[in-house]
């Protein structure tokens, strides 16, 4: 109901608006307010304390009195002039922090409460408004600052902990298929906390940091069956990945729930109370996030990611899933694999059993050509030799790597130089004995030779045909050692000469090679001393002088 003309309240109202009667003139940002002393001096003890010869007079009439530095400003000071004429506020979410700033510092007590009934019935009533009141909320250098954020904060921390504790598991929102909608989905049992979490992950950092340590210092954790659950995944990825409407916001949320998992666990390993897919699923979101995440949020971000990865590596023989289950970056995987060698009471079987899966992952990378010829050759050296008793999958990698990569030619050496022929099943080493870069390997060709010799010391001197291509394959592999491996130009050209003199088909004595040369390659006690006797005096005549000719000679190929 509006207020009578001739009351004294609605007088009051009625000069305050259209200033007639001003005895002061009171200036807040450069703005005059026309008001009367009386109204001020009945409501504000600011104005009763100021002396009487404090402020100069404009006119005969009219004192003028400037408050400089008023927090809330021209637009709170307004409002509490209005209450000091009787003038009931209209608080909003913008104004009553400024409004309540200008009651303290003019120490208008009535307004103060007034100010406090509406904070605590519309703000600090509800934990959704005071994230609400704090995404906006613009602080003003005041001791109301302090009032209203403290409060605030505390109704949101209290919130969080009862959504951590009231949550009896974890899993995503599911669609609705007999619903016909895509759009229809089944609320999650968790979705409080899912909630909670992503809003305060949507504060100002200055807030999100403090509701943070709140959940840390509190010790306040998912409980056991939560985090032993099999939708733990799927609730991380729709929690930071679709709820999450800022990459800032999906940081928060991660770092909230790691800076608790740091809390809380035990020195044991993770895997005896915790979910892998818990752990791993929070590294996986972290590491992509790290990607696009600022100076600021890294800092936060790096220590989070060396904490899991010490604790997962350390269990990579313990996971509920297998590790291809999981997006993880070649360097990343390959930190895990460091913190797993340092494992005490890791065995051969698991070593063998987390190099297997190693293994899948690096297929993955050749795959999606993700890694480079440094990083595999690192994740192979990883682990000791007698891990993997196959290297056809090796091989495969490899061979699919260099497809799909630029590599140089001493990063392929080194690639191949990974695989161990005796490793290979039949079918592998014969397409291995193949590749012309593969057997340029020094252990490659040592391992040929022995077969070669192998077989020499069983064909009987009758059959002399078999006997010389036995022995060419010899002298082929026996100059690309030498070639690759010790480099003994002298010895390289004397072989060059007589294989050439055997494929030109003239009589060839390599006796006084056989002296100098390493026994692995011609082994006399086998050869009975001589080789010469075990090559035919007389063979068909082949022209040798061709160009096609010279070039076989000089560019031997196994």
């Amino acid at each position: 109901m509006a207020k009578k003309e001739n009351s004294f309240s609605g007088w009051l109202q009625r000069v305050r608006k259209t200033g007639e009667f001003s005895d002061v003139i009171v200036l807040v940002e450069g703005q005059e307010f026309h008001l009367h002393m009386l109204p001020l001096l009945n409501a504000s003890l600011y104005f009763r304390s100021l002396p009487s010869s404090s402020s100069p007079y404009r006119t005969d009439n009219e004192r003028v009195i400037e408050i400089r530095d008023m927090p809330g400003g021209a637009e709170g000071f307004s409002v509490a002039a209005d209450f000091s004429y009787l003038i009931k506020p209209t608080y909003t979410l913008e104004n009553v922090a400024k409004i309540r700033a200008v009651a303290e510092h003019l120490g208008m007590a009535e307004l103060q409460d007034s100010t406090k009934k509406f904070l605590y019935t519309n703000i600090f009533s509800h934990w959704r408004s005071c994230i609400a009141f704090l995404q906006q909320y613009k602080r003003l250098d005041s001791s109301v600052d302090d009032y209203i954020e403290s409060r605030c904060l505390k109704v949101i921390s209290a919130a969080c902990i009862k959504a951590f504790f009231d949550t009896k598991y974890l899993s995503a929102p599911i669609p609705l298929g007999g619903s016909g909608s895509s759009n229809t989905w089944q609320s999650s049992p968790c979705q409080i906390l899912t909630d909670t979490l992503v809003r305060v992950a949507s504060l100002p950092d200055e807030y999100v940091q403090e509701v943070v340590e709140e959940l840390v210092n509190g010790e306040v954790n998912l409980n056991l069956k939560c985090r032993q659950g099999r939708n733990v995944k799927g609730w991380l990825d729709s929690t930071i990945m679709i709820e999450c409407r800022t990459d800032r916001a999906k940081c928060w949320v991660v770092v909230c729930l790691i800076r608790m998992l740091e809390k809380s666990v035990t020195m044991d390993r993770p895997w005896l109370e915790l979910s892998s897919q818990y752990w791993c699923g929070l590294l996986e979101h972290l590491e992509a996030l790290m990607k696009i995440a600022d100076l600021h949020m890294l800092e936060r971000l790096q220590p989070a990611k060396v904490f899991l990865e010490e604790r997962i590596g350390g269990s990579l023989h313990e996971l509920d899933d297998y590790l291809l289950t999981y997006s993880f970056e070649p360097q990343t995987l390959l930190d895990l694999v460091k913190h797993f060698k340092q494992t005490k009471e890791v065995g051969e079987q698991e070593m063998g059993e987390v190099a297997s899966e190693v293994d899948s992952c690096l297929w993955s990378f050749v795959d999606t050509a993700c890694i480079s010829a440094e990083d595999f050759i690192s994740f192979i050296e990883a682990f000791p030799k007698d891990s993997r008793t196959s290297h056809d999958m090796l091989y495969t990698a490899i061979e699919k790597l260099i497809a799909k990569a630029d590599f140089e030619n001493e990063e392929k050496q080194r690639l191949w130089g990974l695989v161990e022929i005796t490793k290979l099943s039949i079918s592998h080493k014969e397409k291995a004995l193949n590749n012309a870069i593969f057997l340029c390997q020094p252990q490659v060709l040592e391992y040929v030779l022995r077969q070669h010799s192998e077989e020499l010391a069983e064909m009987g001197d009758e059959d002399r045909h078999k006997l010389k291509e036995i022995m060419q394959k010899v002298i082929r592999a026996s100059l690309k050692l030498l070639e690759e491996n010790s480099r003994r130009s002298k010895e390289i050209m004397e072989l060059q000469k007589q294989y050439a003199s055997l494929i030109g088909s003239k009589a060839c004595y390599l006796q006084d090679s056989c002296e100098s040369s390493p026994d692995i390659i011609f082994n006399k006690s086998r050869m009975n001393g001589c080789v010469h006797s075990i090559i035919p005096d007389e063979v068909e005549e082949v022209q040798s002088d061709t160009p096609t000719r010279r070039s076989t000679c000089s560019s031997v190929e196994y």
